[in-house]
């Protein structure tokens, strides 16, 4: 495709910095790792970040700290990738799915009032494509039934809700540095910001097999081998440099497919409430003709994706799953276009106008 979904920064200050890491001889527990996660979290204005190998390991990480496991059940999307169920089901925990909201995609807490039970230990909004879900209906049904909050914000680096980042809403939220991402290490990686001292303390002890820092020799529960190496630690502190200019591209590039496909009948384009801050990990039409759609840009060699083609609660090892009218019809319309801080403007101008030229 000469015009891909996503592009990946590298700069000579990257390279550098993994050259830079390679010579030290330190891979594991170096500085690095700690760097990315003060970065970030006065990125965010979080308390405290606990890096890690992954965003399905930091969502695994959440769910042990917490003591989730057999007999609770987690609240959660069913319009989400599979690894926001997984976090939990390891455990023994069970998903609680629910519907999303029709404009932004995200959790309807109407919902999750309708479900919350005596077995509900959690409620996972995911802040799915950039879009912050509906926060303070959600902290507030948690507040009510003594229940955890966790955000699931691998696709949501800056975005806030209220004026306030998404990191720090709720109990923990979870992050994931996957190329893709808005943010990224070159490879897997993830992280979780947090506001309680003890749960921080807990989670680095949790990554490292158990160990609290001033315990060395000693593993005070069975923890997981969950670190972030220091070579994707690297490429993350430089890539956390240039966040918000790429937050602010993004944004960019989305209000000029805004302006230029808000006119196109049957063509659903992205809604952003009037107290979010969306991000835009990923700019997602609506079109009946999704299919049709897609097959014409690639025509033309324009990338385009489908997040996510088949909901989680339809996954075949769920046998009763509930019906869940909009998140069964969105998926069969939506449709992700290119966007990323790298996406030239002649680029843009491509995708328009064969979004533009599209005849069912």
């Amino acid at each position: 495709m000469k015009v891909p979904l996503n592009r990946m920064f590298v700069d000579e200050e990257t390279r550098n910095a993994v050259m830079e890491v390679l010579e030290s001889g330190r891979f594991v527990k170096g500085p690095k790792a700690s760097e990315m996660e003060e970065r970030f979290a006065e990125l965010v204005s979080a308390d405290h970040a606990v890096s890690c190998s992954s965003g399905s390991t930091a969502l695994m990480l959440a769910f042990k700290a917490l003591g989730i496991g057999k007999g609770d059940e987690v609240i959660v999307p069913s319009h989400t990738f599979i690894a926001s169920i997984n976090g939990f089901q390891h455990f023994g925990a069970v998903p609680r799915f629910v519907d999303v909201d029709p404009e932004t995609y995200t959790m309807d807490p109407e919902k999750v009032k309708e479900v919350v039970n005596e077995k509900t230990a959690a409620i996972l909004p995911v802040h799915i494509y950039g879009h912050p879900a509906e926060m303070e209906s959600l902290e507030q049904i948690a507040e009510e039934e003594e229940i955890a909050l966790i955000g699931d914000a691998a696709q949501a680096h800056g975005a806030l809700y209220n004026g306030i980042d998404v990191g720090c809403i709720g109990d923990m939220t979870c992050y994931s540095f996957f190329p893709s991402k808005v943010i990224t290490v070159a490879g897997e990686g993830g992280l979780i910001t947090c506001r309680d001292d003890e749960l921080f303390q807990m989670l680095k002890a949790l990554r490292n097999h158990g160990r609290y820092e001033n315990e060395r020799d000693i593993s005070s529960m069975a923890g997981f081998n969950f670190r972030l190496p220091e070579i994707q630690a690297a490429v993350g502190v430089i890539q956390l440099k240039h966040m918000e200019e790429w937050v602010e591209r993004r944004r960019e590039i989305a209000k000029v497919y805004n302006e230029e496909l808000s006119s196109i009948e049957d063509l659903f384009i992205p809604v952003e409430k009037e107290w979010a801050k969306h991000v835009y990990y990923l700019y997602v039409v609506r079109s009946k003709e999704r299919d049709a759609l897609s097959d014409h840009l690639a025509s033309k060699g324009i990338s385009s994706g489908v997040h996510y083609r088949v909901p989680a609660h339809k996954m075949p090892y769920f046998k009763k799953v509930p019906t869940l009218p909009v998140t069964e019809r969105i998926v069969n319309e939506i449709l992700s276009l290119p966007i990323h801080p790298l996406l030239a403007e002649e680029e843009q101008k491509e995708i328009i106008s064969a979004v533009k030229g599209f005849r069912p």
